[in-house]
């Protein structure tokens, strides 16, 4: 691999309890350092996680909790996991999940983020191998290349795996000759000359906005970017992943919309994915209907409803934008406030079994007081939810002692009741902050030119393009709110106090 003389290479792999950086957890790194196609040193550790470890992760993984309860945790080890790095050319296979979760670690732990050079074998196969294999998993260009090593989900095997991958891909003729990573990549990512000509792109600005692919004057996919010319080159590239190739191949023009900020640009493209319903857009991306649970005065457990306002609600809370959603908060205040779950009124003397499975009250006796228990429960979660944060606090309590006891399936599901609870306290004091007019509040949004009152949101400094899409009802409003509050949260972080 002369396109390695005189580099240092580490190629490697992370097993993780989920996908996601922010919220999941590393339990296993292995990396290799090359020198000349020779091996000379290696990097593996386990680590345990803050959280238990789903029971789908060990399946796929083979790791269980009783492998890691001996093993360090992530930041006792991240200097030595830093310093393996330092001064190499960083290989893996879809290596921007492996390093997002790596650069999440280094920058908690006081380390920047790597600037190491960096090559990935899937976007490497992509721009290779197109058409000639069905898809680009480790597993089937381990197939394909007939590799001694197997892909086995975990992070040993993963890494001799893509090293043996990268091998027989630099023989590939296409790139046979090149030299130096830089100009490797630089092949990986330019923009196929077939595509350029096809949807003759010229003069794509480095800034925010939407970009729609069309066939004739269909839209087949709208996407956003804060930086459209990179976003539309990643369509275009040779690299370009499967989904990009149907759409391309789909379509004969592309348009594009240069925007004030990445907000707009969000809203904007919700609302043609609503109004339009592209062929390669999520469907579930947009909300098709809102929910409120409530508690009636003639119930003895909570509904889940369309309607904001119907006759006999003492309580109601939402909105939420999926049924699931409404129906898991709804599970959740069910079990936090022990109500009842049994068969009916049917005037029985003593309790019925479901109601002593549960460990509820059962309506089901003939003593049972209807009204009264309505009235207790009512008073109870109107102080529970008055005092949101407080009760917040009391939960996490929980959690912890639930921990300490070892009884981690309570203390799992008490976790996820903590976060959809954190979650819901966050959009409703932000609501509150934007119907009072909240100062600093109004300010983000008015940098962001977005206008928010009588439950419409309005982009300012309209283009026409802009003012052909516009927020159209209630439901709208919902979705683009809950949009740019996630927004702020994520770019404002401490900003605003709640």
């Amino acid at each position: 691999m002369k396109i390695f003389n005189d580099i240092t290479l580490v190629v490697l792999d992370l097993e993780t309890t989920g996908i996601s950086a922010f919220k999941n957890e590393v339990i296993e790194i292995y990396m290799i350092k090359v020198i000349d196609n020779k091996i000379i040193d290696e990097y593996y550790s386990k680590f345990k996680p803050e959280r238990e470890l789903p029971l789908f992760i060990s399946k796929l993984t083979g790791i269980y909790e009783w492998h890691l309860k001996d093993s360090p945790k992530i930041e006792n080890e991240i200097e030595n996991i830093n310093n393996f790095l330092k001064n190499t050319v960083v290989v893996g296979h879809n290596l921007n999940f492996d390093l997002s979760f790596l650069n999440m670690n280094l920058e908690k732990n006081k380390f920047g983020k790597l600037q190491n050079e960096r090559l990935d074998t899937l976007k490497l196969s992509r721009a290779l191998l197109r058409g000639k294999i069905k898809n680009h998993k480790l597993q089937t260009l381990s197939r394909f290349y007939k590799t001694h090593n197997k892909n086995e989900h975990n992070a040993k095997a993963d890494v001799l795996t893509t090293y043996e991958v990268l091998q027989n891909l630099l023989k590939e003729k296409d790139i046979r000759n090149m030299e130096t990573v830089k100009e490797l990549n630089y092949y990986i990512s330019g923009i196929d000359k077939n595509l350029k000509n096809k949807f003759k792109i010229q003069n794509i600005p480095s800034a925010p906005g939407v970009y729609l692919f069309l066939k004739e004057e269909k839209i087949q996919y709208i996407g956003k970017s804060k930086n459209l010319k990179n976003r539309v080159s990643s369509h275009l590239s040779f690299s370009r992943s499967f989904k990009s190739n149907r759409i391309v191949n789909a379509s004969n023009r592309l348009v594009f919309e240069k925007l004030d900020n990445e907000l707009t640009a969000l809203i904007v493209e919700q609302r043609i994915i609503n109004q339009h319903n592209p062929r390669f857009n999520r469907r579930g991306k947009f909300s098709r209907n809102i929910y409120w649970i409530k508690l009636k005065s003639n119930k003895t457990n909570f509904e889940i409803s369309k309607i904001k306002n119907t006759p006999n609600t003492l309580f109601k809370i939402g909105p939420f934008l999926s049924y699931s959603k409404a129906t898991n908060f709804k599970i959740m205040l069910s079990e936090i406030f022990n109500m009842i779950n049994c068969k009916k009124n049917n005037s029985r003397k003593t309790k019925c079994d479901i109601s002593i499975l549960k460990n509820t009250q059962c309506a089901c006796l003939e003593t049972f007081d209807l009204n009264l228990y309505i009235k207790k429960l009512n008073d109870q979660i109107e102080i529970f939810f008055n005092e949101l944060s407080t009760s917040i606090k009391k939960l996490k309590k929980e959690i912890d002692i639930y921990s300490k006891n070892l009884e981690f399936e309570k203390a799992q599901k008490f976790m996820n009741y903590f976060s959809l609870l954190d979650e819901f306290n966050y959009f409703r004091k932000m609501e509150n902050l934007i119907v009072s007019k909240d100062s600093l509040t109004m300010k983000i949004l008015n940098d962001l030119n977005i206008n928010i009152t009588n439950q419409k949101i309005k982009i300012e400094n309209k283009t026409p393009f802009v003012a052909d899409v516009d927020q159209n009802d209630e439901v709208a409003y919902y979705n683009e709110l809950h949009l740019v509050l996630r927004f702020i949260r994520n770019q404002e972080p401490n900003t605003i106090e709640i």
